[in-house]
């Protein structure tokens, strides 16, 4: 604005943003007036976008791919195997009258039992090293999370890097994993960690895993979307035909600027573009001849798979601290029976549950463990509460109302309860 002050293009938008904006103003009852520059609104949602030009993402229910998997899941779970599974299409808004047999489904990959397996027993011990920290480094390992120890006596002596002096790791398994995958390229990078409002911890935490996913695509010389923890991670893309969904007037111009494309995916600028280029400055990477590895769709499709998929973990305070991506862990998909309980403590486990969710519609004849064949379902929400507060819970990982057997029977009772009151 101020090196075109005449340019008719710049005063317009100017004008059409300084209008939403004290639209904004006048909805949360401020003043626009004393509004400053840095609390302006930078939170929106964007599409879940599987790019044209994304040519990283693989074919997942191939052959090569489930082999691949198979080999990976084979060293933490060798009584699981990974195969196509599938799941009912999740709308944004259902509701009790949409909940018919003719749900239609959709493939996804899933985990599944090879043999019997009697109830109580550990099925997957899986440690990742894509992990994120949002309080000081000296509480958490930097590489599995795991709390540090506190003791004194030197045997449980905690360790430092040698460089920075900043990060510590609970052992020297972690210490070299993290030297030989991802800590060189981030070795005295400076990522703020100033105390984070509550409403933002959980943002802030996928911004941590955006950091920590950088370093292992740096270090390991791969483009971010190469990188094994996050290659076979679906990003729930909203898989529309964009000619069929797409809305614009007969002169082309947008009925809005997302065309009525479905959008799920926050964005803020200061996480999907500032902090990442600051970040990648501080650890010497050119992002100008490097912007086919780091350049802001890249940094969209990777937040599109954490958002889902990383586990988390809240601090006394009942803010998420610390949170990671275990991509074996969560190809399990979600139920609210799930068949499963899981735990998170430096490593995922996976043990089959020995007392099944106690609710009313469940086939008598079905109890715990797993048959030869039967998929594992975890649980992505606490399944103890009533079905509209499950879906409440679980719709920002799915991408939509749970439509597992559970949810789709209580809603029904439910839904039928009202129409008789």
């Amino acid at each position: 604005m101020k090196a075109f002050p005449e340019d008719a293009t710049f005063n317009s938008h100017d004008e059409s943003l300084s209008q939403r904006l004290k639209l904004h103003c006048e909805r949360n009852g401020e003043a626009f007036e004393a509004m400053e520059v840095d609390d302006y609104p930078d939170k929106v949602l964007v599409r879940r976008e599987q790019y044209p030009w994304n040519h990283h993402e693989p074919d997942r229910f191939s052959t090569e791919c489930l082999d691949f998997l198979n080999e990976e899941l084979a060293d933490i779970a060798p009584r699981l195997e990974v195969r196509v599974a599938e799941l009912p299409i999740l709308a944004p808004k259902s509701t009790a009258k949409d909940l018919t047999p003719e749900t239609r489904y959709t493939k996804q990959l899933g985990l599944f039992a090879k043999e019997n397996i009697p109830p109580g027993e550990e099925i997957l011990e899986e440690k990742s090293l894509l992990t994120g920290i949002s309080r000081l480094h000296e509480s958490y390992c930097d590489a599995c999370s795991i709390p540090l120890s506190d003791s004194g006596d030197g045997v449980d002596a905690n360790i430092t890097c040698e460089e920075c002096n900043e990060v510590f790791f609970c052992s020297e398994e972690c210490h070299d994993l993290a030297q030989d995958n991802y800590h060189p390229s981030i070795c005295g990078v400076s990522v703020d960690q100033s105390k984070v409002p509550a409403r933002e911890a959980a943002d802030y935490l996928y911004s941590r895993l955006l950091v920590r996913a950088l370093a292992l695509a740096e270090t390991r010389e791969l483009h971010p979307l190469e990188l094994k923890e996050l290659r076979y991670i679906w990003g729930d893309y909203h898989g529309k035909d964009l000619d069929d969904v797409w809305q614009a007037d007969p002169s082309g111009r947008l009925s809005d600027p997302f065309a009525h494309v479905p959008k799920t995916l926050p964005f803020s600028f200061n996480s999907n573009v500032l902090m990442p280029i600051h970040v990648l400055e501080q650890m010497d990477v050119n992002i100008f001849t490097q912007s086919h590895r780091y350049d802001t769709w890249v940094f969209n499709t990777l937040y599109a798979k954490f958002r889902g998929t990383a586990s988390a973990q809240q601090g006394l305070d009942g803010r998420p601290e610390i949170s990671a991506v275990h991509p074996m862990w969560c190809l399990a998909n979600h139920s609210c029976d799930p068949n499963v309980s899981w735990k998170w403590h430096g490593s995922m486990r996976f043990w089959t549950r020995e007392e099944l969710v106690d609710w009313n519609g469940r086939d008598p004849s079905k109890g715990p463990g797993l048959k030869k064949g039967e998929e594992v379902f975890g649980h992505y929400c606490d399944v103890r509460l009533p079905v509209k507060e499950r879906r409440e819970w679980a719709v920002g990982a799915l991408g939509g109302d749970c439509m597992c057997t559970r949810c789709v029977w209580e809603a029904g009772v439910e839904h039928k309860q009202n129409v008789l009151q």
